[in-house]
């Protein structure tokens, strides 16, 4: 009896061992890592670190199942990239899925890896919204923007404040695609961020802000107006400085005004010979060349023969005279 209980105790105790690890069986291939689901609004992928070998190409394999469907595939079925995209219009956003994808080269396989539940419309980035164009008026900034995914159920928030501050304000969410940022101050720069939401049942999807944008309010017309009456005045005043300041410089600086304006008088070179020396005969000489150089001409009218000897006479006496005129 004795070795009776101690053979069963024996064979308690090897059963109670832990089982060896099996062996890796050489037509197993490893699994995908870091499988991981990426959603920005709407466009689904599925990525994972690739399975390297030694030789050939490996192919990977996506399928998904819902709550009420067991795994079917999608179009990612014996793919060489390292993703899948699995935007598809039988995939309802509202549906929960699960994917899973597994590698394979030619017989062998690796094992299924899973990824965790996936509800599109709560776990997609709801991207901001692209702002169409920006009017303002004097104390208000309207902006005008279009969603980037087509939702009934999207609502818009709007962050503004003063550049020179750090006051920040919100608008309330709401539907419209133009909201008004009102009760501004006029001639100020005011920057502004928008988001998206998609309101759900329970919890509601709120994506990021977008990048900070800046616009300036515009002026009124009593502002416009009296930036205009103070330009003119100050035209006015800086037109009547500059009249004074040039009349009085004029006033001081006459005569050098009038020596760059009006040069000196300079006198002809043989006439400063003449007063450097006066006894020098140059208005002699001048007066003989004058009446030398002095042409005359006579004009003789004939119309008949009367006249003709009229005019005969006339030419004879002048002719005498100028020449009794030479010898005196």
């Amino acid at each position: 009896m004795p070795r009776l209980g101690a053979a069963l105790l024996l064979c308690l105790l090897v059963l109670s061992l832990p089982e060896p690890p099996a062996a890796e069986s050489p037509l197993q291939l490893p699994a995908p890592q870091n499988v991981t689901i990426y959603s920005y609004n709407y466009q689904n992928l599925l990525r994972w670190a690739p399975v390297k070998v030694d030789n050939g190409s490996v192919l990977y394999t996506v399928q998904y199942s819902t709550l009420a469907y067991d795994w079917e595939e999608i179009n990612c079925t014996n793919i060489t990239k390292t993703e899948c995209n699995f935007t598809h219009p039988k995939i309802k956003s509202f549906w929960t899925i699960t994917l899973r994808v597994r590698a394979e080269l030619g017989q062998m396989k690796s094992d299924w890896v899973e990824t965790n539940k996936f509800f599109a419309d709560q776990n997609t980035t709801i991207g901001p919204p692209v702002i169409v164009n920006v009017d303002s008026t004097p104390d208000s900034v309207f902006l005008n923007f279009s969603p980037n995914v087509k939702e009934d159920n999207l609502q818009y928030l709007v962050r503004y404040w003063e550049k020179s501050t750090n006051e920040r304000h919100e608008t309330e969410w709401t539907k419209n695609t133009r909201i008004g940022l009102l009760n501004l101050k006029q001639l100020t720069v005011y920057c502004f961020q928008i988001r998206a939401k998609l309101h759900l049942l329970f919890n509601d999807n709120i994506g990021p802000f977008s990048k900070t944008d800046c616009h300036k309010t515009a002026t009124s017309d009593g502002t416009r107006a009296g930036f205009v009456v103070i330009i003119f005045v100050a035209a006015t005043v800086t037109v009547v400085i500059l009249a004074i300041v040039c009349f009085l410089f004029i006033q001081k600086f006459h005569q050098v005004i009038k020596y760059w304006f009006q040069p000196p008088f300079k006198i002809p070179l043989h006439i400063e010979e003449y007063l450097q020396d006066p006894e020098m005969p140059v208005l002699e000489e001048l007066q003989n060349n004058c009446a030398e150089e002095d042409p005359w001409d006579s004009l003789s009218v004939v119309s008949n023969a009367e006249g003709s000897q009229a005019l005969l006479n006339t030419n004879v006496q002048s002719d005498s005279r100028s020449i009794e005129s030479e010898k005196t």
